[in-house]
């Protein structure tokens, strides 16, 4: 018996640990194999040709530890609702935080976490109707009830002693009954009904408690307080200058700073909110002071810097303000007036998210140059 419920346990932890990796797998299939352009140059069977069923392994290897035992529909359907119910609750503290983990930052990254959870669920669903349906009613074994007395095979009736229908109506069967014991005591009566009462009772409690949790997490997801969209850029304006320093001295950006640099930027350049100002009034505007005076100037950087999305060969425009966390950089640029004391437009450029959107965007904007400069 103990050894039933240690398996059970096991089985369980390591069910819930392959739904988890399933999540993240639907979720971000992007960091568990990057897109690269040189893909297209290789030839033959590579581990990118499995890409787009790479959370089958996940699922196999839940259905492996699962069925590796008793009970295994409720292994399976314990661990898929606990690791559905854990990421729906994080949902809303992601989204107030770090968005950047629950919808996408850019429309070529994967789904995130709001796509994989809608995968997922639908795994789930999918997982209820064939284990809890059509399994259970394709694999049913008959059910054969040994105590019947009246069961029998069909090859042991003997035909000659068959009778008709009308010959069952006219001489039913009457059964006689046999009582083996004296009259009822209600005292026992009273006691087995109070004991079905309690039962009852305890039933109504289960479903109780289980419809008020249910309650509570519906509050939780829709209640949970998230920010407007004035919060959220002030939230982005101090998250981005989160940062590290490096042995050689330099500074690198979290990956969470970012994101939020990525957000900040093209609010910027999408609302032309620092056209006519002033360099100074954009550093302002940006909270520059946030920053050490060492990483500040890394910041505001404005020597050429070569980014994989672009070719600034046809460009002229100005590096203002750069945040890199080693993989990702984005970079506000700017075009200025003559005397270069205002700004006229300023322009957003991401790079290092996806290495095929990079490749692409790079060489659409040589091909759009060299078109216009060949004119």
């Amino acid at each position: 018996m103990l050894f039933e419920r240690l398996s059970f346990c096991l089985r369980c932890i390591l069910t819930t640990a392959g739904a988890v990796a399933l999540l993240f797998t639907l979720s971000y299939p992007d960091s568990l194999l990057p897109p690269t352009p040189d893909i297209d140059y290789v030839q033959g069977f590579t581990v990118y040709n499995l890409k787009p069923i790479i959370w089958l392994v996940p699922l196999l290897f839940m259905e492996l530890v699962s069925s590796a035992g008793a009970k295994r529909n409720r292994v399976w359907f314990i661990s898929m609702g606990a690791v559905l119910t854990g990421a729906l609750l994080a949902c809303p503290v992601l989204i107030a935080h770090a968005p950047e983990w629950v919808t996408p930052s850019l429309p070529f990254e994967d789904g995130k976490l709001r796509m994989g959870l809608f995968y997922f669920a639908i795994i789930m669903a999918v997982s209820f109707l064939l284990r809890c349906g059509l399994f259970v009613y394709l694999f049913r074994e008959p059910n054969r009830d040994e105590s019947d007395e009246i069961a029998m095979d069909a090859d042991a009736l003997d035909l000659s002693k068959a009778h008709t229908v009308r010959e069952i109506a006219a001489n039913p069967v009457r059964v006689k009954p046999r009582f083996l014991f004296g009259d009822p005591d209600q005292s026992l009566i009273d006691r087995f009904l109070r004991l079905m009462r309690n039962l009852s009772l305890l039933r109504r409690r289960k479903y109780l408690l289980f419809a008020l949790i249910v309650l509570l997490a519906a509050l939780w997801f829709f209640l949970y307080p998230r920010p407007t969209s004035a919060e959220a850029l002030q939230r982005d304006l101090r998250v981005m200058y989160e940062h590290t320093q490096l042995r050689d001295g330099s500074f690198r950006a979290s990956p969470r700073a970012t994101h939020a640099a990525l957000r900040v930027l093209r609010y910027v350049s999408d609302k032309e909110l620092f056209a006519g100002k002033t360099p100074a009034q954009a550093e302002a505007w940006l909270q520059l002071q946030r920053a050490p005076e060492a990483y500040r100037t890394q910041l505001r950087d404005d020597s050429e810097l070569s980014l994989a999305s672009t070719d600034a060969v046809f460009e002229s425009r100005t590096r203002f303000f750069t945040v890199s966390d080693g993989k990702r950089t984005v970079v506000l640029f700017i075009r200025t007036n003559k005397d270069g004391d205002r700004i006229n437009v300023s322009e957003t450029v991401d790079a290092g998210w996806n290495a095929v959107a990079d490749e692409r965007r790079r060489r659409f904007g040589s091909d759009i140059g060299a078109r216009f400069f060949s004119r």
